[in-house]
């Protein structure tokens, strides 16, 4: 007898046709099946790989002989056979170890997930759904994809997948010295794709060659930026000192340019810029790209640098404020606030986030205004949040894309890895900004690439804002 179910029992599995011509996995009982399930390696590895190839490939020719084979093996279903002993499925070390991988995922899950129950799809239906592919006979780099898309249904960015050999590449790049121009960079792919300039390191390569912030660059040594290389393109980017890359820039005025960079050996670091802006007692602060601890002393010196150049509001802009794991998130929420901002929620624990207001230079009742953005991101994300939510700031500018949770990294059976939310941050509305990000109260679509130092809508907007006393809405 053969039941329709996704399982497979200690007597093997027989891959068959459900409808629509689409592989599906079908438990059968060694007494309806001895001979398919215990069929010896030489015959049944053949037929099955041979079987699953050809019903992945397009072609009618190969689809027919994919089905032919499989019709072939699952008529000896039929037959009775003598006892023998069952033979584990899959039978190559490597589909072995792509199952075992591939359950691994899967099994994390359980319990340890923070959406599990409101993810929006149901589980245990994509795990059976694409189980089967993990026995196929997949290349490591197909293995890899098939990993890959499992996490497309998940919310947001909440599980993430890195293969082996990407683990490898990406942490020996983390352990040797940086070479490149000397830029912080997003990738961004709508409504083209293109690689913007956030900000440009001093006494750079970039700097030297005349590359700002808020450039965007659309090709690499005459090779175009394709969205389908994220943020793989910024290895083109790269290269060793001394080496020359050409790019093809396009300002936020839209003038296009050449530009040839000799790449350099780099230490340094994204700073704290800011001042006041002319005679209209405003301060202005950006916080820098992939800051952490340091600004716990940093922002606190800048402002009292600036004491009684701001009593008419002050502009913190966000809107490339990457985070670091250290970005001293409750020190920054106490110069500008008090009392309760929210809390982290987990699986199994509420964190609630609370500051005693620490007043420097006036900042607990000076006017302020966050400006916000696409990577606005992280530590930086939640403080925007925070202050936004208990009416303490209003933000400016384009939605912020969530990514505020905490996550666990699991290295599966393959050393591949994974990462998965198990706490996110919820305002004091109750808003889980990881899942929604943050909407600023008066938006402005332009975003970073098409301002710049001598034209800027969003801090225009700011300043209006600040001089008006009418509330957003």
């Amino acid at each position: 007898m053969c039941l329709a179910s996704a399982p497979t029992t200690p007597h093997g599995a027989c891959p068959t046709l459900a409808s629509g011509n689409r592989p599906a996995s079908v438990l059968v009982s060694s007494s309806a099946c001895s001979v398919c399930c215990f069929m010896p390696n030489a015959i049944a590895r053949p037929v099955r790989r041979l079987g699953s190839r050809m019903l992945t490939k397009p072609s009618r020719r190969s689809r027919s002989a994919g089905l032919l084979l499989l019709t072939v093996w699952l008529a000896a279903c039929s037959q009775p056979a003598a006892a023998a002993l069952p033979t584990p499925y899959p039978t190559t070390a490597a589909a072995d170890r792509h199952v075992k991988t591939y359950d691994a995922f899967w099994e994390t899950l359980q319990g340890s997930y923070l959406y599990q129950s409101s993810a929006g799809f149901d589980f245990e239906k994509l795990r059976s759904e694409k189980r089967l592919a993990a026995y196929a006979d997949l290349s490591e780099a197909e293995f890899a994809g098939l990993m890959q898309s499992l996490t497309d249904p998940f919310p947001g960015d909440s599980v993430t997948y890195r293969s082996r050999a990407k683990r490898i590449e990406e942490d020996l790049a983390n352990t040797i010295s940086y070479e490149g121009i000397g830029a912080y960079v997003s990738v961004l792919k709508e409504p083209e794709p293109r690689i913007v300039l956030l900000a440009v390191v001093e006494k750079s390569p970039a700097q030297a060659a005349g590359l700002t912030a808020h450039d965007a660059i659309l090709s690499v040594d005459g090779q175009p930026v394709l969205a389908a290389e994220g943020l793989d393109v910024i290895q083109r980017v790269r290269g060793p000192a001394g080496s020359v890359v050409s790019l093809d820039v396009r300002a936020p005025d839209g003038v296009r340019r050449t530009v040839e960079v000799t790449r350099g050996r780099l230490a340094a670091a994204d700073q704290l810029r800011g001042g006041s802006l002319g005679a209209s007692q405003v301060g202005f602060l950006r916080l820098p790209v992939g800051a952490g601890n340091e600004l716990a002393t940093a922002l606190p010196a800048a402002l009292q640098s600036m004491a009684g150049k701001y009593s008419n509001g002050l502009l913190l802009d966000l809107r490339v404020a990457h985070s670091a794991d250290d970005w001293p998130l409750l020190e920054m929420l106490a110069i500008f606030g008090n009392g309760p901002m929210g809390k982290i929620s987990g699986t199994s624990e509420q964190t609630p986030l609370t500051v005693t207001g620490q007043n420097v230079g006036g900042t607990q009742n000076v006017p302020l205004v966050l400006l916000v953005g696409a990577e606005t991101q992280g530590a930086s994300e939640i403080f925007a949040a925070a202050l936004q939510a208990s009416r303490r700031a209003v933000l400016i500018g384009q939605r912020t894309p969530g990514k505020v949770m905490r996550f666990n990294t699991r290295t599966l059976p393959d050393g591949s890895q994974m990462y998965y939310a198990i706490a996110s941050y919820i305002n004091a509305a109750g808003v889980d900004i990881g899942r929604s990000g943050v909407t600023p109260d008066i938006a402005v679509a332009e975003g970073w690439d098409q301002v710049n130092d001598k034209y800027d809508p969003v801090i225009l907007r700011a300043l209006q804002q600040i001089s008006s006393d009418v509330p957003p809405g």
